[in-house]
């Protein structure tokens, strides 16, 4: 798989676990921790995946989402979002989700990184199929 995911994710020690599980699934990987790190990688080109933390120092997930969608090409990334809020506390709706397209949300103590790897290789054989 040649399209890589960019994991924006404040915890180092998990987004290092993401990272090294992919990558043991042939599955690119890059890793932001914040807003501005985040944008500066951002590459629509290159990353056809953002897994995207919710909580994040500084301006939150939404308002990095919304800042990739405003980019050239940014509207063809797919996105994950993760929290470790309970996603019933972010008033999620399917308004909400179809607007910014995303993809799914997924709160991080409810899946393994095994599920986690799924999902993504699930994700990017679709982007490979089409």
């Amino acid at each position: 798989m040649s399209s890589q995911v960019l994991i924006v994710e404040d915890d180092q020690l998990l987004a290092e676990v993401y990272k090294k599980s992919l990558i043991a699934e042939g599955i690119k990987a890059d890793i932001c921790r914040d807003y501005k790190d985040a944008l500066d990688k951002y590459n629509s080109a290159k990353h056809r995946l953002v897994v995207l933390d919710v909580l994040l120092p500084g301006k939150n997930g939404f308002e990095l989402l919304k800042a990739i969608r405003r980019r050239p090409g940014g509207n063809k990334s797919d996105i994950i979002m993760i929290t470790g809020m309970n996603t019933d506390e972010l008033n999620f709706n399917n308004e909400v989700m179809v607007g910014l397209n995303i993809l799914g949300v997924y709160t991080k103590s409810q899946f393994s990184i095994a599920q986690f790897v799924e999902i993504v290789k699930g994700r990017m054989a679709t982007n490979e199929a089409t």
